[in-house]
């Protein structure tokens, strides 16, 4: 979990520094697909990619 949290405090650190309000959003996002994808694992990702959903 200190990863996780190092990870988001970093982000909101560079989006207050470089004043990036408008990809706020889109960096959570990447950022919860990114841990998403390091808990499940990337084989059931890969198998929604190749199934077409």
């Amino acid at each position: 979990m200190k990863k996780i949290a190092y990870i988001f405090r970093q982000m909101y650190l560079l989006i207050q520094k470089k004043n990036l309000r408008l990809l706020a959003p889109l960096l959570l996002i990447l950022a919860f697909l990114a841990i998403l994808v390091y808990y499940i694992g990337p084989a059931v990702i890969v198998s929604f990619i190749y199934a077409g959903v």
